[in-house]
């Protein structure tokens, strides 16, 4: 028997009820309160204003688009009238559901090209489109190919009503039903979507990490004095002689540059693992939670990025800049200071004061990275990094000294080539100059500056022998002697 013979007829003898057949003469008017509906479904669609709700009807026989359509002519819904697309197959009707994907409800056939044809569009639309605002209504001739309790349990669908019980009155009360509930759910969409914008704009002042050590899932859970311990790695960086730069700006062309400049180096803080705790003029405060090295990798690839950026502005007329950078790791209270009309995120630690003072040394010894035993300790292979010893020095109100050590994989490769080769000696005069052996640990540094005349340390320590050969003492260059000659 063929799939035309199989399905009952819409329209059966005299004294058959007629599908759809006028109960009074009312037109079919839902007159609901109705403000201005947007809708913003699937994910990252645009918002449209809704002028009319669109009705999917999809079924093999031309009748039924007829007889619905007629049924429907005059019906409204909060003011707004209905828009039928027609599909007469399960493929035309998930060509048309991705066409358009707001449509607020699908009347829908179950046999057409195949026995489940419609429950296939079912979990098309559902599983494959994501789209779970639409209101699908199963529409059958043929309860017996689907039953109501099966396909009401397997398929998400959200009516099921056969075509002979459908009248005009029936179809009407279903109609306002899943609209009412497409209008709530839409809402309830935008809501959503507006509380994700609201949320990413936040994260933008309030890095998403740092809340979610807090244990905060947003902005509106966070309170004063919450706070955390952690253990983490610590970045400053800061321009170089940006004071002197700056007094060359305007005050919009200071603006400009900074966010120019954070632009290029920002982005990489976050592709290690990093966040930027906060801004500081034109000083950058980032946090490392998950290991040194994402720390250390990502204050060489700023260094590299710096070097990418002077080259446009070189070519664009404008002064070449640098940066130093500190790095330190710590233990540290990560929280929420403030007063209940004014709060703010921040971090207190001796690690961060540490990791202040180091990006300061980087103007003494001219290195573009400094960082200390500690986190070099903590770093998965200290071997794959070149860097060299640099100093002891002694940080502002505290007595134990930290060694402290230069990474210049960051730096040109002739840069780097000279380091290398002058490493040892180097070292070793920085080994004899404390050991009180001046006139030898000068000896050495004079052959660093014999083959790499650029090395500020070395220099540095050849001025410090020349002065200890005269008192018979190490000079102590500790932290605050060292920011006495910041810039």
């Amino acid at each position: 028997m063929s799939k035309e013979n199989k399905k009952q007829s819409i329209i059966q003898g005299d004294d058959a009820e007629l599908i759809f057949a006028d109960e009074d003469n009312n037109k079919l008017i839902a007159n609901e309160e109705d403000s201005q509906l947007l809708v913003t479904y699937p994910e990252n669609s645009p918002t449209t204003k809704v002028d009319s709700w669109k009705i999917l009807i999809v079924d093999d026989e031309v009748e039924i688009h007829n007889i619905t359509k007629l049924a429907l002519k005059e019906f409204t819904f909060g003011g707004k009238p209905l828009t039928f697309f027609s599909a007469y197959s399960g493929k035309q009707a998930k060509e048309l559901i991705k066409k358009h994907p707001d449509t607020a409800l699908i009347l829908l056939d179950v046999v057409m090209e195949s026995d489940k044809a419609g429950l296939e569009v079912v979990k098309y639309i559902r599983n494959l489109l994501g789209n779970f605002l639409v209101r699908i209504i199963l529409r059958t001739g043929q309860p017996g190919q689907a039953p109501e309790d099966v396909v009401i349990i397997h398929y998400d669908i959200n009516d099921y009503q056969t075509k002979t019980e459908l009248t005009t009155r029936k179809l009407f009360t279903t109609l306002v039903s899943a609209l009412r509930t497409f209008r709530t759910l839409t809402r309830l969409e935008d809501s959503r979507r507006e509380l994700a914008q609201v949320t990413a704009a936040a994260a933008r002042f309030v890095p998403s990490q740092f809340l979610s050590f807090l244990h905060k899932e947003s902005l509106n859970d966070v309170k004063l004095g919450d706070s955390v311990q952690a253990t983490m790695t610590i970045l400053f960086a800061d321009i170089r002689s940006f004071t002197s730069l700056s007094e060359t700006l305007s005050l919009q062309e200071n603006f400009d540059f900074l966010n120019s400049y954070l632009r290029q180096v920002s982005p990489i803080i976050r592709q290690h693992n990093g966040f930027i705790d906060k801004y500081i003029g034109d000083g950058v405060m980032a946090l490392f939670p998950e290991a040194a090295d994402d720390a250390i990798q990502a204050a060489i690839e700023m260094q590299k990025q710096v070097v990418i950026y002077n080259q446009h502005r070189q070519n664009s007329g404008y002064q070449p800049i640098a940066i130093g950078i500190g790095v330190h790791s710590g233990s540290m209270m990560l929280g929420i200071i403030g007063e209940e009309e004014r709060l703010e995120s921040t971090v207190i630690t001796d690690a961060v004061n540490l990791a202040s003072r180091l990006e300061a040394l980087t103007k003494l010894y001219n290195a573009g990275i400094v960082t200390t035993v500690k986190t070099l300790s903590q770093l998965d292979d200290p071997q794959k990094y070149t860097c060299r010893f640099l100093d002891r020095v002694k940080v502002k109100g505290k007595q134990d000294q930290v060694a402290v050590f230069e990474i210049y994989d960051g730096d040109s490769a002739s840069l780097q080539k000279l380091k290398n080769q002058t490493h040892t000696d180097f070292e070793h005069g920085i080994w004899l100059y404390y050991q009180q052996h001046f006139t030898e640990a000068q000896q050495h540094f004079e052959r660093v500056l014999q083959i790499n005349k650029q090395d500020s340390a070395a220099r540095l320590y050849l001025e410090r022998c020349e002065v200890s050969q005269q008192t018979g003492l190490p000079l102590k260059w500790e932290g605050i002697d060292a920011l006495r000659r910041k810039g």
